[in-house]
């Protein structure tokens, strides 16, 4: 029955040839397209617009319904998720809570350990009540469970298609799986059955452009309708071309100057404070930059929840930042700055040289392969470092309790930061499911690093993207390859 409907399925794909088609471009092919196999963004851009999730997280950082339409708590340690009813898979397979029990299941006991599996945290067991009612429990509470089955890893897949997933996708989602053909294209058509209504684009064309270039020049041609990631100097021309749209969207990371309390002149909190005082963010943002970063105090990005837009405890002023270093006895102070080889950090680096020269402390950059970083970020000899700290769970959590919660001691918790108070509240948001509660913990938190300096936040990157005017409805995500194309059209 399911070879049947595969069929029909690909038969009614075909017959909306004559409908709109998006043409969006992609870097690189994907090793996979099964999402719980994979960490890949060129792999999720893509089955994002396949499968689905449990749950999403809007950009302005609120959970809503997935394929569950509601949630609660039994107790502390379970969450329950009540299902979405008439739901199926492209081939007909019917969404229950079997179904979900068994892709969760993969994804918690996959051996070798999945990509995804850290999602889940400490969920010990899955297990259906009814048929469309699903309880997750942890070992202990945990509550950011429910903002990371937001996460593309997490999307529901039909288990007794697993084997073939990688290369014949299947899931619940707007758009279904049509072709992929090697180093060309991946093609989508709108799933005729999908229970939030029929896509009005008729298929999503996925081509592959390695080179950036290319993909402007594509763009302006007319050969793709939409580009990510587009490069700065590249972006400025299309921001002012009257036939282009290009806009830059906050994105989840953050560029942290990690400083090593273990480190003696870095111990001094009067030196922090100085390095803090010498940084002006607003010209790593909109000079070393370009404009494609918000400065930023605040380690959690806005798109996160729970994150909290702070003013810098410690603004720009040179003068504040020399007097505090001679306090604390450096007239000169010399430090190490290690980075893994990036575009964006290295630019930073560089503004960070100049900028803390001017105050008396002198940076020896060190760009590493990312092996040998690893290595140094997690030694006793790691002075500062630069680093972009993603939150690909949407919660705040992520971000504060792995850099600052002591038992992340030594990584990812370089700074070797350790408080007692910080580590009351971080246990405290993990444990109350109440986003009030939690909303007040991690603003604690946020407040309290910020003044103690483990981190100096710098900025907060953007990503960018440029379309046709044509291309309407879509909605970007806190990433780029969660672009929600199920209200997307074409209006000539």
């Amino acid at each position: 029955m399911r070879t049947l409907l595969a069929i029909l399925a690909l038969w009614l794909g075909g017959s909306l040839a004559a409908g709109q088609t998006l043409v969006m471009a992609i870097g690189a092919d994907p090793s996979t397209l099964d999402p719980q196999t994979t960490a890949e963004e060129v792999a999720f851009f893509v089955t994002h617009q396949i499968y689905e999730t449990l749950v999403r997280v809007t950009p302005e950082g609120q959970v809503v319904p997935g394929l569950a339409i509601a949630w609660s708590y039994p107790d502390a340690a379970t969450l329950r998720m009540d299902l979405r009813q008439g739901v199926t898979f492209h081939d007909g397979g019917v969404l229950d809570a079997d179904a979900v029990v068994a892709s969760l299941g993969r994804l918690l006991d996959a051996d070798p350990p999945a990509p995804g599996r850290r999602l889940l945290g400490p969920v010990r067991e899955i297990r259906a009540v009814d048929a469309d009612t699903v309880d997750i429990v942890s070992e202990t509470p945990f509550a950011p469970l429910l903002t990371q089955l937001a996460h593309p890893s997490t999307a529901i897949v039909p288990v007794d298609l697993a084997e073939t997933l990688g290369r014949a996708p299947v899931g619940t989602g707007p758009f279904a799986f049509e072709r992929w053909v090697e180093g060309s294209e991946i093609v989508l058509h709108a799933h005729a059955d999908y229970w939030g209504g029929v896509p009005e684009l008729a298929r999503v064309v996925f081509r592959l452009i390695p080179d950036p270039g290319a993909q402007v020049f594509e763009l302006r041609s007319g050969g793709v309708d939409l580009v990510f990631d587009v490069p700065a100097g590249a972006f400025d021309r299309l921001a002012a071309d009257p036939a282009i749209v290009a806009g830059a969207v906050d994105g989840w990371g953050a560029v942290h100057l990690v400083l090593n309390l273990a480190h003696p002149p870095l111990g001094d909190a009067r030196v922090r404070q100085a390095i803090a005082h010498g940084i002006d963010r607003q010209q790593i943002a909109y000079e070393a930059l370009g404009g494609l970063a918000r400065p930023a105090a605040s380690p959690v990005p806005r798109p996160v929840r729970f994150a909290v837009d702070l003013p810098e405890a410690y603004p720009f002023d040179p003068v504040r930042a020399v007097a505090l270093l001679a306090e604390a006895g450096h007239e000169h102070l010399r430090l190490r700055l290690d980075l893994v080889r990036d575009a964006t950090l290295e630019l930073v680096a560089q503004a960070l040289r100049s900028a803390l020269a001017e105050v008396g402390i002198e940076l020896d950059v060190r760009v590493l392969v990312p092996p040998a970083f690893a290595r140094l970020a997690g030694s006793a000899d790691a002075e500062a470092l630069l680093v972009r700290v993603d939150v690909p769970t949407f919660d705040a959590d992520d971000a504060l309790y792995a850099l600052f919660h002591s038992s992340a001691i030594p990584e990812p918790n370089w700074a070797r930061y350790a408080d007692a108070a910080v580590d009351g509240l971080l246990e405290q948001g993990r444990e109350v499911p109440d986003d009030a509660v939690r909303m007040l913990v991690y603003g604690d938190v946020q407040e309290m690093v910020v003044r103690d300096l483990p981190v100096v936040t710098l900025v907060q990157p953007r990503y960018t993207y440029a379309k046709r005017p044509k291309v309407q409805g879509e909605v970007m995500g806190s990433a780029w390859f969660l672009l929600d194309l199920r209200a997307a059209t074409l209006v000539d």
